[in-house]
Parts: structure tokens; C-alpha cells; sequence
């Protein structure tokens, strides 16, 4: 059973995004968000998209109401189907009775076991909607962890993979510092409950951290901060009634972060048989070039690339030089790789 509503756009050019709403698998109580622009239309080569976002910042990310701010607009302009999940818990899948609950009356939601049956749900549902046999996946960050391993499992269903900031098997100590046990490197911090709470200021700290001491408005347009925290709290009932504002955020995926910030890996890239684009920023500290070349090394898929954009950070998605982050997914998937096994392999 599915729901669709039409969203407004906010940019005033007239285009409109649906958001479809998808009963979440083994769960009663909540109801994924799937947001999509565009259609195939009569360009049947070009496969419908899924974005995965990563363990922060949800699906409206990739989908700003800020002109030249969404991926999904600018994929869709190829005449495409695109679309973005939540994951339960972030976002536009907020509700539930978990999340509604105070943070500490649950262990952490969202875990990588939920996210795959989260994108499993979405991609049949986008298969049969756009009578796809396969589709295209991009996961980001978390999302390079949780779209892997679902491509993992089920091959046969995703065409081309695209791992943007991937996270795979790096021992990570700055990390490891923020969200690990003291006491045991190896399990996540006691104090994450079920979720936890970001406001506008940790989010921009945050950003401005991994810049490395650059001067923050050379990378970022002025006030895209406070309009990405503006956008994801509109999908957030509660985050009004703090103070100050604060979005919830399921605390699952710091599961996966500890165990691949201490060096192991959650999915095989020996089974990831389909053509693979990795992308990152140059100066990412979350998403190592070693842990991204490690990576690499290990696809199965002859039909492999790695690209480094820089200057690029975690945040690379919203950042001023985001444009050469879009064009070369935008190549990748409207390349025709039918003799793609016949080219030399760029690394």
C-alpha cells in the first residue's frame, strides 16, 4: 500500500516533487518518505534513480528548496525518474513510536538491518512503479554502507552503484573519540539512546570543522547552512519546540560507524559485481582517500571508477564546488556502458 502527495516546490519555476509514502517492513507504526522528481517518459535507456542519504542529514539534502541545490532536480533534467528515501526515523519517515518517545527510553533506531529492508521497500516499489527491471543507486556516506550491502544481496536489482564519501573498513580515532565507548573502543558511546538532537550551531560546526581552517564562506554560500537546517526541520513536527530548534536523528547508524571506524567492514565488495563510481572529496577526514582506495582495490566489478573532487569535504553535496560533484555521477549514469568492460579502468 502506498500514499502520494504533491510537494511544493519553493523555488517558483512551477516544477513540483511528489512524496510517496511506503508502509516501513516490520514496523506498524511508521511510514517511509520517498520524494521523486522527474519521469522516464518515453527515454526508456535511462533507469530510474535511488538516493540514500547518509547518518545525519536525511533525504531532503539532496533535494533543497534553493535554487541550483538539488541533485534530484538536476539528475531528473535527463529525463529520469529520481528519487530520495528516509530511512525510518529520519526525516520525512519520522513518525513512530520510538522517535516520539524520549531518547533514552530506547537503544539506538535505524540499524543497518532496518535501512536495507527500508531500501528494499523503496526499490520495488520504484521498479514496479517505473516497470524497471533494475535501477541506479547512489548511497552517500551511511548510505554507501547500507545501498552496498543491499546491492550486495539483491544484484540483480541495481544496475549501477555510485558510493559517494564512502565508509569502509578505516580505523578512524578522531571519530572514535566523538561516538565510542571509553571503555570499549568497540561498542558505541552509553549516552546515544534511540536518537539524538542536532541544532542549527553543532550542524555548522560540524561543517566547518572539516574544512580544514579554510575561510568557510570561500566554500559555502552564505545562510545554506541555516537553509538546509530550515528545510529538514520542516519535516520535523518537534523540532520547533526546542530551544534552541534541534532535529531528532536516529542514533542506529553509529552502530555501523564504530565498527568500521575500528576497521571492519560491514558488506563484501567481492560481491559487488555491477559498474562502481566512488566519489569523495579530496579533503574529506570522514571519508578517507586510503579507506576509498582500499575500497577500490576490492570491488569485484571490472567497470570501476574513482574520482577525487577538490576542494571537497564531507559536505561536498552543498558546497560552492558541489557542480563538480553532480556532473561526474551525471556522466556515470548516462554513460552507455554497454562495452564498458572493452575500456581501460580510470583510478
Amino acid at each position: 500500500m502506498a500514499m502520494v502527495q504533491t510537494i511544493k516546490d519553493g523555488i517558483g519555476n512551477g516544477e513540483q516533487a511528489h512524496l510517496h509514502r511506503l508502509r516501513a517492513p516490520e514496523a506498524d507504526d511508521v511510514w517511509l518518505g520517498l520524494i521523486q522528481r522527474g519521469s522516464r517518459g518515453k527515454n526508456n535507456r535511462l533507469r530510474p534513480v535511488l538516493v540514500v542519504h547518509g547518518s545525519t542529514l536525511g533525504a531532503t539534502l539532496f533535494d533543497l528548496p534553493v535554487a541550483g541545490y538539488s541533485m534530484l532536480r538536476d539528475l531528473a533534467s535527463s529525463g529520469r525518474a529520481v528519487y530520495a528515501i528516509d530511512i525510518r526515523g529520519y526525516g520525512l519517515s519520522l513518525n513512530g513510536r520510538v522517535m516520539d518517545a524520549p531518547p533514552d527510553a530506547n537503544p539506538p533506531f535505524g540499524t543497518l538491518e532496518h535501512a536495507v529492508l527500508d531500501i528494499g521497500a523503496a526499490v520495488d516499489f520504484i521498479r514496479a512503479r517505473e516497470n524497471a527491471g533494475a535501477l541506479d543507486m547512489i548511497g552517500s556516506s551511511w548510505g554507501t554502507i547500507t545501498a552496498a550491502l543491499y546491492a550486495t544481496r539483491y544484484p540483480q536489482n541495481v544496475a549501477r552503484l555510485v558510493l559517494s564519501a564512502p565508509l569502509y573498513a578505516e580505523k578512524n580515532e578522531a571519530w572514535l573519540e566523538r561516538i565510542a565507548n571509553p571503555d570499549n573502543r568497540r561498542q558505541l558511546h552509553p549516552r546515544f539512546g534511540a536518537y539524538r538532537l542536532l541544532t542549527l550551531e553543532e550542524l555548522t560546526l560540524r561543517w566547518t570543522g572539516d574544512l580544514g581552517g579554510e575561510d568557510p564562506d570561500s566554500r559555502r554560500e552564505p545562510n545554506i547552512a541555516e537553509a538546509i537546517f530550515s528545510a529538514l526541520s520542516a519535516a520535523d513536527p518537534r523540532a520547533q519546540s526546542h530551544r534552541p530548534p534541534a532535529l531528532r536523528i536516529p542514533n542506529g547508524a553509529l552502530l555501523d560507524l564504530v565498527t568500521v571506524f575500528n576497521g571492519q567492514p560491514l558488506y563484501e565488495p567481492e560481491k559487488l559485481t555491477m559498474p562502481i563510481l566512488i566519489i569523495r572529496g579530496a579533503g574529506d577526514t570522514t571519508s578517507t582517500d586510503s579507506d576509498a582506495r582500499s575500497l577500490l582495490g576490492r570491488v569485484a566489478s571490472r567497470d570501476k571508477e574513482y574520482h577525487i573532487v577538490s576542494p571537497g569535504s564531507h559536505f561536498l553535496c552543498v558546497e560552492r564546488n558541489r557542480r563538480q560533484w553532480y556532473d561526474p555521477i551525471r556522466r556515470f549514469l548516462d554513460e552507455d556502458r554497454s562495452e564498458s568492460l572493452d575500456r581501460e579502468i580510470r583510478r
